[in-house]
């Protein structure tokens, strides 16, 4: 990745970057709210906050905005928390009111307001980008960082920043998944993957979709298989990627996440060209699957240094 560091003397300190970004107590900002009423915008004015929000750059992207009410960005600012909050999770908004938060500014030499800053791994991927921009003009930014986001081995969605209140939204299970879950219930796996693809159609990227699609996949996969044998199979054949994917995915359903992303990992270091790739998607569909846990960040960074 081609960007300037953010650890540089005089900018907020973001060189203790840690498996996973503490829960941090945030003021949403006033989004044109997501699916369930959920927002992916988050207003922030301390140091802390904002390098917990840099961390999370780990696992996926985060979009800063720096500006202030002088900056007479109201238009753009609803056009990115719409955006934003369309994706569903593919990235953060972090919004930095500079008349708040000086000194974030001034540690980050921001010259202009407003100014987009795109956040990968803890880096920028561009120069800050200052001015204000159309709706058209962010969507193709938002779709740029999220490709650099996934060829860097970066693909994990966001929880939600705030959610509506339990008043207004609805209660109980998710309707949108309840035939689905029935499908898995009677192990009718196929249908249940197709069933999580139509509803992916309509709205790509919603984190609670793609994990539930990522664990109907893996059920599918193992579906009448023995588990013990699939083991030995990967221990006698060690260089068999498919053994290996099969093994992987036995070891997550058993509860043993860290096994089976590292035995992935060893793959992807050991393999080239179709293999490598077969186990780095396999890899970030079982990222999907277990979701914001404390185990995924370091794996996200292992994936990370071992395709750069």
């Amino acid at each position: 990745m081609s960007a300037q560091s953010f650890n540089r003397p005089g900018a907020v300190d973001l060189s203790d970057l840690t498996a996973k970004a503490q829960a941090s107590s945030t003021t949403p900002s006033a989004a044109s709210a997501g699916p369930g009423g959920a927002s992916w915008v988050a207003a922030v004015d301390d140091e802390q906050t904002f390098n917990d929000y840099v961390q999370k750059s780990l696992q996926y992207p985060v979009l800063i905005e720096f500006t202030s009410a002088q900056a007479h960005s109201q238009a753009m600012d609803a056009d990115l928390d719409q955006i934003t909050n369309e994706a569903a999770g593919r990235w953060i908004l972090v919004r930095v009111d500079v008349d708040r938060a000086p000194q974030i500014a001034q540690a980050l030499h921001i010259q202009a307001l407003p100014t987009l800053l795109p956040v990968v791994g803890g880096q920028p991927v561009s120069q800050p980008i200052q001015g204000t921009l159309a709706a058209d003009q962010i969507r193709q930014l938002t779709d740029q960082v999220a490709q650099v986001a996934v060829a860097n081995g970066i693909a994990g969605h966001a929880a939600p920043v705030s959610q509506a209140p339990a008043a207004e939204t609805a209660q109980g299970p998710d309707p949108r998944t309840a035939a689905i879950e029935a499908l898995l219930d009677q192990g009718r796996y196929p249908e249940a993957v197709a069933g999580y693809d139509e509803l992916l159609a309509k709205t790509p990227g919603d984190p609670v979709l793609v994990a539930g699609r990522a664990g109907a996949a893996t059920l599918q996969r193992l579906d009448g298989t023995d588990h013990e044998a699939l083991l030995a199979a990967a221990e006698k054949a060690p260089t068999d990627v498919d053994a290996q994917l099969a093994a992987a995915d036995v070891e997550l359903i058993g509860g043993d996440p860290t096994a089976a992303f590292n035995r992935i990992l060893a793959v992807i270091r050991t393999s080239h060209d179709e293999d490598r790739e077969k186990a780095r998607l396999r890899l970030l569909e079982l990222f999907d699957m277990v979701g914001d846990d404390a185990v995924v960040a370091p794996a996200r960074r292992a994936l990370a240094a071992a395709l750069f």
